[in-house]
């Protein structure tokens, strides 16, 4: 008795992280009675979990009710969507254009390396991988001086400054996965750019921030 309800999801999946949620405040209420000092280390973290869930809609969470208890949705997915609208929301839609596989794109991005300087990278867009998580990515492709290139870039990463659509392909391929352009023809993957018609954003990083 006092016990969590046993609950499993409707789709089946015993996921440990959709039931983290409700598991966290009744953990607490049991050890706040046996060790009042453990207790009150936790309820602070269920309290946390529960307000961020609650800023997430029901219908995106994944909330269901089985055998009268409310579930909680995922937690790795409330947190991921929280992620991605805020790296949306901090983007300027003029500087960052949408593009599909196949697309030639050019990326302007801060040097990893040398933080003080901005890069820009294009080519021919071979994967867009998991687009709507906080983990999303795309590979591009390009041949420079007679070597094929390819860059991984991270989707949300806050070193990319803008990105831009340079051209559609001539065909929309059907495939989501281009990998076979690595067998084709160096002139069917290689886009070449100014970086003066491509309309940057202007570079507002301040000195801290570029390492100096």
């Amino acid at each position: 008795g006092g016990g969590v309800p046993s609950c499993s999801l409707v789709d089946g999946r015993m996921n440990a992280l959709r039931r983290l949620g409700g598991l966290l405040p009744a953990a607490s209420g049991a050890a706040s009675r046996t060790f009042p000092a453990v207790g009150g280390m936790l309820a602070p973290v269920a309290q946390g979990l529960a307000r961020g869930l609650e800023t997430v809609p029901a219908h995106q969470r994944g909330v269901a009710s089985v055998q009268g208890a409310h579930l909680r949705g995922n937690l790795l997915e409330a947190w991921n969507m929280r992620e991605v609208d805020k790296a949306k929301a901090s983007r300027k839609k003029e500087h960052f254009d949408e593009f599909k596989p196949g697309d030639s794109v050019a990326v302007r991005y801060v040097n990893p390396f040398n933080p003080k300087r901005l890069q820009t990278f294009s080519g021919i867009c071979l994967e867009i991988r998991r687009p709507n998580t906080w983990g999303g990515s795309f590979v591009l492709r390009n041949h420079i001086e007679g070597y094929a290139v390819e860059q991984h870039f991270p989707l949300y990463s806050p070193l990319i400054k803008g990105i831009r659509k340079v051209a559609n392909p001539t065909k929309r391929p059907r495939r989501a996965k281009l990998f076979y352009l690595r067998d084709r023809a160096p002139r069917e993957c290689t886009v070449s750019v100014n970086d003066r018609d491509l309309s940057w954003p202007a570079d507002t990083r301040t000195p801290e921030e570029k390492g100096e």
